[in-house]
């Protein structure tokens, strides 16, 4: 792991998440109960840093980003109208067919 990788990522690091994720089913109940304080914790910062730097990327490259998604979009809208009208077509042909076959 990197430096970076080890220094961003605090549920990497201490672990605790992963047993404070598990049902307490006997043993230490503040044991159990201050690992759920930690995985929290961590939760909540890692969340944090999420919407500082999401608000950062929008400041920096929102424009950009507008434009790809629009772009994004309107590719999506092309290829959907592409698949009604080859569905249209393909229902214009089985009636065709059935037309043809039924009278």
């Amino acid at each position: 792991m990197s430096e970076y990788e080890e220094k961003c990522c605090c549920e990497e690091r201490c672990r605790h998440h992963e047993e404070a994720e598990t049902c307490h089913e006997g043993g230490d109940i503040v044991e159990h109960v201050a690992k759920m304080w930690q995985s929290a914790g961590c939760s909540a910062w890692s969340e944090v840093v999420k919407e500082i730097l999401k608000e950062k990327i929008r400041a920096r490259w929102g424009a950009e980003l507008e434009k790809g998604a629009e772009a994004f979009v309107a590719s999506m809208g092309a290829g959907w109208q592409a698949k009604v009208a080859k569905a249209k077509a393909e229902e214009e042909f089985r009636k065709a067919i059935e037309k043809a076959i039924l009278g």
